[in-house]
């Protein structure tokens, strides 16, 4: 049996200033930042590491030199750290060290090569769902699209899949770690039969190995049949195995990057009165005080971001959301939205809310993870398999619509967004009745070309295209995520796309990869740094307001080249970039993505008539008020919490805590201020000087320095706040007993300050909704159910949920059938087959109905309290994305108390 392994090691920040120092940073306590549930942590137990921050910004050369030097070793608590590798965050100066005992096995993982392990340690590091250790795998490496396989996409067979505990039909991304390499990627499942005939648990196509596998090849000599022999590597012994993520229905958020695409017949009379409908709802949720609208509208944590190349921290986000979406559901009077910590965080919410709104159509699109059409079976004791099979211009795909747009961020240009028309499962067989029949020389069973469809390739979750189609806007199958442009809500959209020859075609490159020997690690990671992406699209995006397509056609490989430099070394063309920048104006939209209210977002704005985005704004902006502008001091929320027991010494620690937290937030608002002040100095003098051929250079190098230093100092900020807040939910956490009298001792001491009681939230969020809801009323119970189809659920007082089905008597009349589902304990345990999958907080059961929608089940006419979702990494449920916060002044302020007894 595999050994479950669900833990985490101690992994300490360190941080590397322009001098070379070494200094200490808080601890973020996260499971994800405390690599829990990595490869990392399966191969080396007890393995020590570090992680090294270092300015993100260039800096003087000898600055660089003395950064370098500190990278290669650092001694701390003494534990020896060396270098060894990067994650995706190599861009912005993140570095991992380890325990230099474990130096060199992981620096023959990656072949001693640095450009490689900087690339590619992030596979270690990952934190997964679910990881096993299998003591004897077989671990298969086959050419891409060979035995169904395609880029970056393999198998598992079924009895490797049945132990992971995860949900099944759906399309997983995995990380591996066998023999002296590792692997990522997406999987699929394949049947055990088929795993028996082959000869392997898991099989990889050869672009999921990183780097290349190397051992000796053999030819598999079973397969005859009309084409040549397969070419495989084979490995045997133990493996680690980890599952990442699950396909599963997304929702997208639109983007100005997609919209500025739309034709103006598209953006007057499809996109703008959806916007416009989406502020009228808004407006009239707020004056109804209809609050569960207000969220709704302005987005739940379960709807996403675009996925941008670098990704998001989004752990902040979602629990700022689930805070507020809970809070406003208990409350009934609307009295809490004054609440200052409420208050500001709704503000924020709306501000976001707004600029989506104004500059992408506030729209959301359904979303999936990218699969390919490889399939791999047993037929009449014959494996058949195939990839590619479908048509370069066809999809396969759940959505009802007959045509629509894939989207894949970021998007480069106008033909990024790949039209596609619908295949229907009666198509898609017959095409693969078609292949079958090449491989067996007769025809096959239609019903079983499909089952084939139905087990292997209409996954949950997934969209299917050719892989040459695929990578026309850059994507491949290692889980991209893409998004529908659906031609049956914006059909004009979708018209002008496929009425568009395209005159430029940019597909994903893979150029030769750099390699520098080992001892140049340090050099190579810091020549990693920096990332203007975002600056590359935002220039792009300002080109086509200002009209200037042909520009924004020279930055599309640019774009590629910014996207590509981590991996294969290239470099933007700086001069094109300076000679455009001096040709085109920022749009003037662009500059309000980070304000944090409405008020601070002009009503309208000076724009050229070729800009949409900036019409689409000056028109839907009219519409938004800051419907949150009343807002409360702490103090007169100090009744809020109130009836629970809690002792003196419990009030001095809650004081401490407090204390320490305004300490730690006035330090950061002290460092950003000197930053800030700096810049300032730093650009007037560049001002002063730039028309000086003699002494501008100096001066717009000493502002580039201060620049960086700002940007440094805002991601560390950020991160400091992140650690703080992980070290505050440690502590809360901690608190086993009487947490409800802790909550309000904490309560106590926050309210006799003036900041907004962002701590209180921190510690205790779930107490502090509870004792609202007591105050205030409740809500239907949500409970999550695994594999659910929508529909009408009844329960009885023994809190069995059933549900209920209506079937035809085919004389007219019908008859009702009830399918038991699950139970909820009086524990609040929710148990399906007798095992516990979830839990809730208790609640008294009586017979009742409900319904089932999106995988929840939602009582009807039951009071219990609704639930803070914490980031937590359990046996079968996700795992939250690394965290982060855009720490502002402003906010902290609010936060940070000067004297010693000012709470925050």
């Amino acid at each position: 049996m595999p050994t479950q392994t669900i833990s985490g090691m101690p992994v300490v920040t360190l941080e590397i200033n322009e001098t070379g120092q070494v200094k200490q940073r808080l601890p973020r306590l996260t499971q994800a930042e405390q690599l829990k549930n990595t490869l990392l942590e399966g191969l080396y137990p007890g393995i020590r590491v570090a992680r090294l921050n270092i300015p993100p910004g260039r800096l003087e050369d000898f600055q660089e030199a003395l950064v370098e030097n500190s990278m290669r070793f650092v001694e701390f608590e003494g534990v020896r750290y060396r270098l060894v590798g990067a994650s995706g965050s190599a861009k912005s100066g993140k570095f991992y060290a380890v325990d230099e005992r474990y130096e060199q096995a992981i620096a023959e993982r990656f072949r001693h090569w640095p450009q490689a392990a900087i690339t590619y340690f992030g596979i270690l590091v990952s934190p997964c769902k679910q990881r096993i250790h299998l003591p004897d795998a077989r671990v298969m490496v086959v050419k891409d699209r060979t035995l169904g396989t395609n880029d970056c996409r393999g198998w598992i067979s079924q009895s490797v899949f049945t132990r992971l505990h995860l949900h099944a039909h759906r399309m997983y991304q995995f990380r591996l770690a066998f023999e002296n390499t590792q692997a990522k990627g997406a999987c699929k499942v394949m049947s055990d039969d088929v795993a028996q005939k082959l000869g392997a648990d898991i099989i990889v196509p050869e672009s999921c190995v990183k780097p290349e596998y190397k051992q000796s090849s053999r030819f598999l000599e079973f397969l005859h049949w009309r084409r040549p022999k397969i070419e495989v590597r084979s490995y045997r012994g133990p493996v680690v195995f980890g599952i990442r993520d699950v396909s599963q229905g997304l929702e997208l958020q639109s983007s100005y990057t997609l919209i500025e695409h739309a034709p103006w017949e598209s953006m007057q009379l499809e996109i703008l009165p959806f916007a416009m409908e989406q502020a009228r709802k808004l407006r009239g949720a707020c004056q109804d005080g209809k609050y569960d609208e207000v969220i709704e509208l302005l987005g739940s944590s379960r709807t996403q971001q675009p996925p941008h190349e670098e990704g998001n921290d989004t752990e902040y986000t979602s629990f700022e959301n689930t805070v507020v979406e809970a809070m406003l559901k208990v409350d009934s009077s609307g009295y809490l939205i004054k609440h200052p910590y409420i208050n500001s965080a709704l503000s924020r919410l709306l501000a976001k809310w707004t600029f989506k709104l104004c500059t992408a159509g506030g729209f959301k699109m359904p979303g999936f993870a990218l699969a390919d059409d490889g399939f791999l079976a047993l037929y009449q004791g014959k494996i058949v398999a195939a990839s590619d099979w479908m048509p370069q211009d066809r999809a396969i795909s759940s959505l009802p619509c007959k045509q629509g747009l894939v989207v894949r961020y970021p998007i480069r240009m106008f033909e990024d967004l790949l039209p596609y028309t619908r295949v229907s499962t009666e198509e898609a067989a017959a095409l693969m009745q078609d292949v079958i029949e090449d491989q067996n020389g007769c025809p096959p069973d239609p019903q079983a070309a499909i089952g084939i469809l139905e087990q292997q390739i209409n996954l949950h979750g997934t969209f299917t295209l050719h892989s040459e189609t695929a990578a026309k806007n850059g994507g491949d199958f290692d889980f991209d995520l893409i998004a529908v442009v659906e031609g049956d809500r914006f059909p004009r959209f979708v018209a002008s796309r496929f009425a568009y020859q395209g005159r430029h075609q940019k597909e994903k490159s893979k150029p030769t990869k750099r390699q520098s020997p080992w001892w140049n690690l340090a050099q190579v990671a810091n020549q990693a740094k920096g990332n203007q992406i975002g600056s590359i699209t935002d220039l792009k995006t300002s080109c086509y307001a200002a009209g200037f397509s042909d520009e924004a056609y020279l930055l599309v490989d640019e774009l590629q080249h910014a996207l590509d430099s981590l991996k294969h070394g290239t470099e933007v063309n700086q001069e094109l970039l300076a000679e455009i920048r001096q040709k085109v104006r920022p749009a003037a939209w662009l500059q309000l993505k980070d304000k944090e209210r409405v008020t601070d977002m002009p009503v309208h704005l000076e724009v050229l008539p070729t800009d949409k985005i900036g019409y689409l704004y000056n028109v839907a902006r009219k519409e938004v008020e800051d419907f949150f502008s009343a807002k409360l001091p702490i103090g007169d929320f100090h009744g809020l919490i109130n009836g629970e027991h809690f002792s003196r010494e419990m009030t001095q620690e809650s004081r401490l805590v407090n204390r320490i937290y305004a300490n730690e937030i006035g330090k950061l608002i002290t460092e950003q201020q000197a930053a800030q002040t700096a810049l300032g100095i730093a650009e007037a003098e560049y001002e002063a000087r730039r028309h000086d051929p003699e002494t501008r250079n100096e001066a717009r190098a000493k502002r580039n320095a201060a620049r960086s230093v700002v940007h440094a100092q805002k991601e560390r900020s950020r991160e400091e706040f992140q650690a703080l807040r992980s070290i505050v939910r440690a502590w809360g956490d901690g608190k086993m007993q009487n947490r409800r009298g802790w909550c309000q001792a904490l309560h106590a001491v926050v309210c006799a300050g003036k900041g907004n009681g962002s701590l209180l939230f921190h510690a205790f969020p779930q107490e502090v909704i509870d004792k609202v809801a007591e105050q205030t009323g409740s809500t239907p119970v949500e409970v999550s159910v695994p594999n659910l189809v929508d529909g009408e659920v009844e329960f009885d007082e023994d809190g069995r949920v059933f549900l209920v089905e209506q079937f035809s008597n085919g004389d007219g009349s019908t008859h009702e059938r009830k399918i038991f589902l699950l139970r909820i304990s009086r524990k609040g345990e929710v148990l399906v087959d007798d095992a516990v999958v979830d839990r809730v907080q208790p609640f008294p059961m009586q017979y009742g109905s409900g319904t089932i929608r999106d995988g929840k089940v939602v009582f009807n006419n039951i009071r219990q309290r609704p639930t803070v979702r914490r980031s937590t990494t359990t046996q079968g449920q996700p795992c939250a994305a690394p965290s982060g916060e855009n720490l502002s002044p402003s906010e902290a302020a609010a936060n940070c108390a000067q004297q010693e007894e000012a709470p925050s």
